[in-house]
């Protein structure tokens, strides 16, 4: 572009030129336009060699600046080396119990240790290493792509399977003290599974998932199954999530997903034979937050349903259904701090023998003095018919206190 330029001016000095010489003189004789056709073609010559060394001066102008942002950004770092380290947060909660049956006792029962940093363009990984009363434990360590075509993201290492909603969160995170009995006994608690997993955003003007995964077994308290044997395909555990959220209005929005996991083989603990197991899920989060409120104030109303149905050896094929729905009130006083409401109601089956169910009722209190620090007093009321542990009957009282420091975010599902 700036040769043409540069040409078209050199030239239009030339015809000015040129018209003056005739003005002047009249018809030029033939050889004084030979003079001029060879003073023309010298001309251009020149022209051609300043383009070129204009071109190498833009040229080396433009790398000397890309040397200079490099050089920039070396000190940058030299500066602040801390910026090439992994983000690194430390969560801490600690409880008092209070069982009618049971008695009292204090319990430290995480401090976790969140790691999390960019691998490359292509992917990032986590890992939470959790202390506590009963020792350290690697709680989750895994790999995420972030680069896969056709809106696909790839989940590998030891994490928390896309089993519902609550499963995914660690317990110090949860909107009551403890996982909902329900969840417990059929989920296992958390959803920690080692394996892969995928997912795959469809391109919808609202948010809708897939989610399909491999796994080892799922549920921490998943005895069924043994991480460190090996087994044939059938003894692996498959998942399939659908996972949708929509607004409803400008305040109002609503999260629901449906999931199905199967087992086709899980041997019986004296050997003498086998029996497949599937577990699913369904389960709905509604949030309002008004406009004209603080950051923070709202409602949500959330649940899951689970259905089990599972062989088991001297009792054949058992369908159980149990599940937990709880209600909360957000309000942001400013002054005070943030303030967390709530009620809660499990019922929790027995998976052997149906019939026989443990329910619950909670009412909590939450104080957030901050986002990095919370205070949760609850009160719950239990009825067993099943008899698996007596700290599950009649009061409890609970006390909680979690605080965080660093950087500590569990992403997307944070959100209670």
């Amino acid at each position: 572009m700036r040769q043409a330029r540069l040409r078209s001016v050199a030239i239009l000095v030339l015809i000015v030129a040129l018209f003056g010489v005739f003005a002047h003189q009249g018809v030029m004789a033939e050889d004084t336009v030979e003079d001029l056709k060879k003073q023309l073609l010298e001309m251009q010559k020149n022209m051609n060699k300043l383009t070129t060394r204009i071109d190498q001066l833009e040229k080396k102008k433009a790398d000397t600046k890309q040397v200079t942002r490099v050089e920039e950004s070396v000190k940058s770092i030299q500066k602040s080396p801390s910026i090439l380290n992994p983000s690194i947060g430390l969560a801490i909660d600690a409880t008092f119990a209070h069982q009618d049956k049971t008695g009292g006792n204090f319990s430290l029962r995480a401090a976790e240790l969140g790691i999390a940093a960019e691998i490359d363009p292509y992917a990032r990984a986590y890992a939470f290493v959790t202390g506590s009363d009963e020792g350290v434990e690697l709680e989750e360590a895994a790999m995420i792509t972030t680069s896969l075509p056709y809106n696909l993201t790839g989940t590998g290492g030891k994490f928390f399977a896309d089993f519902g909603r609550l499963a995914k969160f660690h317990q110090h995170e949860l909107p009551f003290v403890n996982f909902p009995i329900s969840l417990e006994r059929m989920v296992g608690g958390e959803s920690v599974a080692i394996g892969v997993q995928w997912n795959y955003l469809f391109p919808t003007p609202f948010f809708l998932s897939f989610t399909a995964g491999g796994y080892n077994k799922i549920g921490e308290e998943n005895e069924r199954l043994d991480n460190a044997e090996n087994r044939s395909m059938s003894r692996f555990t498959y998942l399939s999530r659908l996972h949708s959220f929509v607004d409803l209005t400008e305040t109002m929005n609503l999260e629901m997903g449906a999931t199905l996991s199967y087992t086709p083989r899980v041997d019986f603990a004296d050997g003498a034979g086998n029996g497949d197991r599937s577990l699913s899920g369904i389960d709905m989060t509604f949030r309002h937050r008004p406009l004209i409120a603080g950051f923070y104030e709202g409602m949500t109303v959330a649940g899951e349903f689970f259905a089990n149905s599972e062989r088991f050896e001297e009792v054949g094929r058992q369908i159980s259904y149990g599940g937990y729905g709880y209600a909360q009130v957000e309000l942001n006083p400013e002054i005070l701090g943030r303030w967390d409401l709530g009620l809660l109601l499990d019922s929790a089956p027995d998976l052997e023998n149906p019939a026989g169910k443990t329910t619950s009722l909670s009412s909590y209190i939450s104080w957030w003095p901050s986002e990095f620090n919370r205070l949760r007093l609850q009160y719950t009321y239990g009825w067993d018919d099943v008899g698996e542990n007596a700290a599950e009957v009649g009061n409890q009282i609970y006390v909680q206190w979690t605080t965080v420091i660093g950087s500590h975010t569990h992403g997307f599902r944070d959100r209670q």
